[in-house]
């Protein structure tokens, strides 16, 4: 998006949603032109989650980061067991540096999903927890590093589409909806690809194309009152009870 498509988008999105968070499995600091995009969420009053895999955090100047709108960084640490693993470390030590430098009020949440206590996930929490010099010994869910920062464990997301463990019902386009990079609506963020895109920005407003038939229609397939779709059928995301 331009930055000037993004506001347009982050305004009508701002009429909606409590929290806006930055990411649909791109990553937002790649844009070239991202500090901007955070400047136009404080001068709507939005509040911003930015999800990130970490790696570009510290080549921003710090004080990026203390921009009104932003509540919370969540760093993916998942993303960093692709990289080749001598550069792992490096790439930890980066994440946890950030996060000791953050401006107070900041949180910062380190996400590890993995499927099980595997080398990445010894070599993340061994490295946090001596960059944070914390003794605190981790939770089923989570450890507090320091006062506004959490390490959270969870399990492996498991996409839509694969043999995953069919769903009775979930929260999308009544929790969340989604709006992807070329301004499609999609009813949530594991449509990265907009199979099930309800429309476009580009020439429609957001709360018509939310509110328009095929919108509600899939509304309720989602919630499982009809027959679900197939791409949400073996979805594995956790969706809040309320």
């Amino acid at each position: 998006m331009t930055p000037a498509e993004f506001e347009s988008a982050a305004a009508q999105a701002g009429e909606l949603a409590e929290v806006i968070s930055l990411h649909l499995l791109g990553e937002p600091l790649t844009h070239s032109r991202f500090p901007e995009l955070l400047a136009a969420c404080s001068r709507l009053g939005l509040k911003v989650n930015l999800v990130t895999n970490g790696l570009l955090l510290r080549s921003f100047p710090a004080s990026l980061f203390s921009e009104k709108c932003l509540s919370q960084v969540s760093v993916s640490l998942h993303a960093l067991s692709c990289l080749p693993p001598e550069a792992r470390p490096a790439a930890l030590r980066e994440a946890a540096a950030f996060a000791l430098e953050k401006p107070a009020g900041l949180t910062v949440g380190f996400r590890l999903r993995t499927a099980g206590e595997d080398d990445f996930y010894r070599l993340a929490v061994k490295t946090l927890m001596l960059a944070f010099k914390s003794t605190a010994r981790p939770g089923a869910d989570h450890v507090r590093l320091a006062e506004g920062t959490f390490l959270n464990f969870g399990g492996v997301f498991g996409w839509p589409g694969g043999p995953g463990k069919p769903r009775s019902g979930c929260l999308g386009l009544r929790h969340h909806f989604g709006i992807l990079s070329d301004l499609r609506v999609v009813p949530c963020c594991a449509d990265y690809d907009g199979a099930m895109a309800l429309g476009s920005l580009n020439g429609k407003n957001l709360s018509g194309i939310l509110s328009s038939p095929a919108a509600l229609s899939l509304r309720d397939s989602i919630a499982g009152k009809t027959a679900m779709p197939p791409l949400c059928a073996s979805c594995g995301f956790s969706a809040p009870d309320s």
